[in-house]
């Protein structure tokens, strides 16, 4: 059996609270497939711009993030990641039982159980903890770069914005703030990818430009 592990960490920035919890370490890699295989199916279709692929790159980018940010927990973290995109389906009726007797029964230990019903409905407004600090930034990461311009002229296209109207968009998107130093530095290159991406489309925008119409 793997043996307890009493985690009590006390926040170092005002801004973050004090989380006291005992957490038994049983998510392995077996068991991080079967929370995968239960979150997956829940991602797709929500929005009409959310993809299964897109968790794994949620868990990946906050992983990245964990690296170089101190006193993490990787299993909370992992949870608050996989079911970071599936707040609105958890708080639907019933389905948070289910999704906690479905934790419950691979392992997870309730106090993490409720740190995660906790943290799903802050992480994007108001991160408490390091662990949902770093997750917002991994949110934030796949709204930015190439990949967030796709999703802003998708959204832009089903909205029927026009083009300036969507490089508008993308640049406020590039300007938004992130909450670790690890996500800043990842968040960078990006931010130049969508302001040039937003310049380059005014310029061509105006470039064709027929006359203004007149009395």
């Amino acid at each position: 059996m793997v043996p307890e592990r009493r985690i009590r960490r006390k926040a170092i920035d005002p801004g973050l609270s004090t989380i006291a919890f005992t957490y038994d370490r049983r998510v392995d890699e077996p068991t991080r497939r079967r929370i995968l295989e239960y979150v997956k199916p829940l991602a797709v279709g929500l929005d009409g711009m959310t993809y299964s692929g897109d968790v794994d790159r949620v868990v990946a980018a906050s992983e990245r993030i964990a690296g170089q940010t101190p006193a993490i927990d990787p299993d909370l973290l992992f949870l608050l990641a996989v079911f970071s995109g599936q707040e609105r389906w958890v708080e639907r009726m019933g389905h948070a039982s289910r999704t906690e007797i479905f934790l419950s029964s691979v392992g997870i230990r309730e106090a993490a159980v409720r740190a995660l019903f906790r943290g799903l409905p802050r992480i994007r407004s108001r991160p408490a903890t390091r662990e949902e600090e770093v997750v917002h930034d991994a949110l934030a990461l796949e709204e930015m770069g190439a990949h967030g311009i796709v999703r802003l002229l998708l959204e832009g296209y089903r909205e029927r914005r026009d083009l300036l109207e969507m490089a508008e968009a993308i640049e406020q998107a590039a300007g938004r703030a992130l909450l670790t130093s690890a996500g800043e530095t990842l968040a960078e290159p990006r931010r130049r990818t969508m302001r040039e991406f937003a310049r380059r489309a005014r310029e061509e925008h105006e470039e064709f430009r027929g006359p203004a119409s007149g009395g």
